[in-house]
């Protein structure tokens, strides 16, 4: 796969982990908001096993993944740029 698809599968995946944080951030305000009125707001929605901060969590995970993979991916292709030089 050459570089330039490969850059731009990561930056890809890196914008829909932001988007996910960013909905799931509002998500959790929302939840917030009606734990502080429940009255204004119905019934109180259990969690499940697994919260919007633990998938907020997941997803903040995936992100420093793919900025790990991109920061190897830029070394390699130092590596190979140099190697192509010499």
């Amino acid at each position: 796969m050459e570089s330039r698809k490969r850059t731009h599968l990561v930056n890809e995946l890196m914008q829909e982990a932001h988007l996910m944080m960013g909905v799931l951030e509002k998500a959790m305000q929302g939840e917030r908001l009606e734990e502080s009125h429940p009255t204004l707001h119905g019934a109180h929605h259990p969690q499940g096993p697994y919260s919007l901060e633990d998938e907020h969590k997941s997803w903040g995970k995936v992100l420093r993944a793919l900025t790990d993979m991109q920061t190897e991916r830029d070394q390699i292709e130092q590596s190979e740029h140099q190697r192509r030089e010499q």
